[in-house]
């Protein structure tokens, strides 16, 4: 009898660990869709003997389903002593989630707001921070805390961001 309680114990205890470490790994990922999330970065993106290059922008992102979504770039960005305003959307179709934590999506157009003064030449270098590639968009994202996520790139992590 005494050998029938310990593997039953056993047992249950081994269960009790496997639900544990689903439950802190499910808890750990991003729910699918919708994903909407936004921040404040600040990218210094100046040469050691080049201008002044900086953008300060809030940043919008929101996967919306497997076939849409899109990232909002608003704020200021200094190129040596002139300041312009970035004002962009950046339209995201044919992606989804490719793995665990890892969106995927196929850049669509970039439409710049009534707003933007912005030269695209200077953007382009903000847009190659963001991908490796400007037909693609891949982020990975980290859930880090209750609403918090770390959102990464494809060389390195980009920013972290409130999910609402």
């Amino acid at each position: 009898m005494n050998r029938r309680a310990l593997v039953m114990t056993t047992a249950l205890l081994a269960l009790l660990i496997l639900l544990t470490a689903s439950v802190v790994t499910y808890s750990k990922r991003a729910e699918t869709y919708p994903f909407r999330c936004s921040t404040f970065t600040r990218y210094d993106l100046s040469r050691k003997d080049d201008a002044r290059r900086e953008f300060a922008v809030t940043q919008d992102l929101r996967f919306i389903n497997a076939d849409s979504g899109y990232l909002l770039l608003n704020g200021q960005v200094t190129d040596g002593e002139k300041v312009t305003m970035l004002n962009r959307k950046i339209n995201l179709i044919d992606g989804g989630k490719i793995d665990a934590d890892t969106y995927r999506y196929r850049i669509d157009k970039i439409v710049p707001a009534s707003t933007d003064n912005t030269p695209d030449s200077l953007f382009t270098l903000l847009l190659a921070e963001l991908t490796l590639d400007s037909s693609y968009l891949q982020l990975d994202v980290t859930k880090v805390d209750h609403n918090a996520y770390l959102i990464g790139g494809p060389l390195s992590y980009l920013f972290t961001c409130q999910r609402y």
